[in-house]
């Protein structure tokens, strides 16, 4: 009975020892971080070429307002010139018009023209005029795209406002391209090297407070009250 008791307190004596037994490490240095700034080439592609733009052709075409045929283009249509012309020769040798006037200084007018039944003959605008003049370019045939003043008017707002959002775009593209250029070897450099010295400077501030001492491990009395447990309780 007694070697069984001291064999028991020899194996609670080594349990407690290794309970109470706490390892030490070694104290590991503070982790510092330093963030080194690199300049990133973004590719920036080229702009598009200019806009080529093809001249357009516009005709104007009413039938107002009327007035009295007076003569004849030498292309088919009627015209309404009130006076009569004439050309004379510079004193330069090159040619001109002018209004034709009579022995008194006064301009000649042109008498209106009648058709083969007598009735006088009107010129309402300039359809007659463009009619031929589109029937020859079109080799005979007549036809035009046509717009009213209103969707004239339209048409000139839509281009404006294309204008616009073009030159906004621009805008953006211009500002994103100097945005992203490069700074410059010197300058990204220059900036680097101060972010860098500011985080060493951090780090050295931190390194300079002092250390807080560390709690050391209390000693378990878990196996004082293993060893209470083995004592003879008196009666």
């Amino acid at each position: 009975m007694k070697n069984k008791l001291i064999a028991a307190l020899a194996g609670v004596i080594v349990l407690t020892g290794c309970a109470t037994t706490v390892p030490q490490y070694p104290q590991l240095p503070p982790v510092k971080v330093i963030t080194e700034t690199v300049e990133v080439e973004v590719y920036a592609p080229p702009l598009p070429n200019a806009i080529n733009l093809t001249d357009v052709e516009w005709k104007v075409i009413t039938n107002t307002p009327c007035k009295p045929a007076t003569g004849k283009h030498k292309q088919g249509w009627y015209t309404t010139e009130k006076f009569q012309t004439e050309e004379y020769v510079k004193e330069d040798g090159s040619t001109a018009t002018r209004t034709s006037r009579d022995a008194e200084g006064n301009r000649i007018e042109l008498e209106q023209l009648t058709d083969k039944h007598g009735d006088p003959i009107e010129v309402c605008g300039n359809l007659e005029e463009k009619i031929i003049e589109i029937e020859k370019e079109l080799d005979g045939g007549f036809v035009v795209m046509a717009l009213t003043p209103d969707g004239y008017e339209a048409m000139a707002a839509n281009l404006q406002e294309i204008k616009r959002y073009i030159a906004q775009q621009k805008e953006i593209i211009y500002y994103y391209r100097e945005a992203t250029a490069p700074k410059g070897k010197d300058g990204w450099l220059e900036e680097n090297k101060e972010r860098q010295q500011n985080q060493l400077d951090a780090a050295a501030a931190d390194n300079d407070q002092p250390q807080q001492p560390q709690p050391q491990p209390q000693p378990d009395s878990t196996g004082s009250r293993i060893l209470n447990l083995f004592k003879p309780k008196n009666d």
